[in-house]
């Protein structure tokens, strides 16, 4: 079944009908009609946004014209995110490693993707260069496809890149949970997932960390310590950014997946 993301803006909902209107959602529009060339009576699955509901529509297109497709709703079906915000914190890699981790993070249920900026990063914005914007363009281009793909109820937003020091700021009321390959046992691990899933579900963010290809200095990792991060292993091999993203968020997945 097809998936799309519609903006309440853009469709006219009556509890039978949704409506794409060419003028305001050629996006859309364009995907459906041009690209996969959907035919009346296909199923279509729609998540409507700002995302104020837990489930999506189930539809069925009864009708395509030059101007726009109406589609007809069979049902509501619940949601399929998870019951806890995971936010990941990617140290910033080489842009083909971190748009692979985008796309694998969004399919496992990440909330959302920040690029964190430590020492050992040796890929670099800046805010003034006209490409700027443009990159974060894509990398929500490709969140958003990657939700569609995996049928998730909301498109998670890819932010613009923070420090360490920046989230001791604000990071103070979540489960902050660094990755280090030269952290000690993965028991430790296995203790603060079971002390996360003992409290209400989702009742404060988790925040996990991941260093670049150069991995976290030890300065940075006392930094993280002092101000109450955990900071935990992932087990015995040393893995590669995005392997070791895919993994944390794997293992999160599959202890919070209800």
């Amino acid at each position: 079944m097809h998936h799309i993301f519609v903006k309440n803006d853009f469709v006219y909902i009556d509890q039978k009908t949704i409506k794409i209107d060419k003028n305001s959602d050629i996006e859309n529009y364009n995907h459906l009609v041009n690209a996969l060339r959907v035919k009346i009576g296909e199923s279509v699955l729609c998540s409507v946004y700002p995302f104020s509901s837990t489930y999506d529509y189930k539809t069925i297109i009864k009708d395509i014209d030059s101007e726009k497709i109406e589609l007809m709703i069979e049902e509501s079906v619940e949601g399929s995110e998870l019951n806890y915000t995971i936010n990941l914190y990617q140290g910033m890699c080489k842009s083909d490693k971190f748009e692979f981790v985008i796309e694998k993070a969004v399919e496992l249920g990440v909330s959302s993707i920040t690029p964190l900026m430590v020492d050992n990063c040796v890929v670099r914005f800046d805010s003034s260069d006209k490409r700027y914007k443009s990159k974060f363009d894509r990398y929500n281009k490709i969140a958003k496809s990657a939700a569609e793909q995996s049928k998730r109820h909301v498109i998670p937003e890819v932010h613009t890149e923070v420090t360490i020091d920046e989230m001791i700021k604000k990071g103070k009321d979540s489960y902050n949970i660094v990755f280090y390959e030269n952290a000690c046992g993965i028991e430790k691990t296995h203790d603060l997932i079971n002390e996360i899933k003992s409290q209400s579900a989702g009742s404060k963010p988790i925040n996990i960390f991941v260093g670049p290809e150069g991995g976290f200095t030890e300065k940075e990792i006392d930094l993280m310590k002092r101000n109450g991060f955990y900071v935990l292993s992932l087990g015995k091999r040393i893995l590669r950014t995005e392997t070791a993203a895919i993994t944390a968020l794997s293992i999160l997945m599959y202890e919070f997946e209800v």
